[in-house]
């Protein structure tokens, strides 16, 4: 019986210490959520906002003979709405192409290397056509591109979309609370938006490096939390 005894009143004490201790912090209010909690969210929120899907493909020409202007081509079937923003590229060099149906011409000069290397890319975001060469297609060489490989990338189009609205519209669209600043470099010019940067408050940064789809320039994004 003494057993039973001692363990009712350990319960007991317990109970009481729980409630003593709950009753003891509810005269506390809860501290408020600290802003490095946030700077995650709110530069995640930011960087799908501006940033687009981008898709580059490897292609590999295997060449023996010295040519220039030579035209090849390939089938390829685009997925939504990006066949308009594709651009064929040889290194950093834009090449002219031309879109006909599912079909895709580029012009480049092939050297007497055993493979001359190209890239393609294209954006899911509905634009004019970029392939808008004119040469003649009608001798053609046959190629076959490689597995798109996917980036996110800075849009200039999304840029200004955001810049386009006020501050507090683009807060409430993104459903953010926090104060915030967007701090974009693109190969030297800078682009702000958002509020001053306070200087009696912690302030919080998430940095970003990649390159503008447009350009492909690059650029550092920083997005401020306080």
């Amino acid at each position: 019986m003494n057993n039973i005894e001692w363990v009712i009143t350990i319960g007991i004490f317990l109970a009481f210490v729980v409630w003593a201790f709950s009753f003891y912090t509810s005269f506390f209010p809860d501290s408020p959520t600290h802003a490095s909690e946030f700077v995650d969210i709110i530069n995640g929120k930011v960087l799908d906002f501006i940033m687009v899907d981008t898709y580059s493909v490897p292609i590999r020409v295997n060449h023996t003979l010295e040519e220039t202007d030579v035209v090849l081509n390939f089938t390829y079937v685009w997925p939504g709405i990006s066949k308009n923003s594709t651009r064929i590229y040889r290194g950093p060099t834009e090449l002219p192409c031309q879109i006909i149906g599912d079909d895709i011409y580029f012009q480049s000069d092939l050297t007497n290397l055993t493979y001359n290397y190209f890239t393609m890319t294209y954006t899911n975001i509905s634009m004019e056509q970029r392939c808008s060469g004119t040469f003649d297609i009608e001798n053609s060489n046959l190629t076959f591109p490689w597995a798109a490989e996917h980036v996110k990338l800075l849009s200039q189009s999304k840029i200004n979309e955001m810049t386009n609205q006020s501050y507090q519209d683009f807060k409430t669209n993104l459903s953010i609370s926090r104060d915030f600043r967007i701090e974009i470099n693109v190969s030297g010019t800078e682009i702000n938006f958002g509020s001053a940067v306070p200087n009696n408050r912690n302030v919080y940064v998430k940095e970003t490096f990649t390159k503008l789809e447009e350009t492909n320039g690059a650029v550092d994004i920083r997005v401020l939390v306080w």
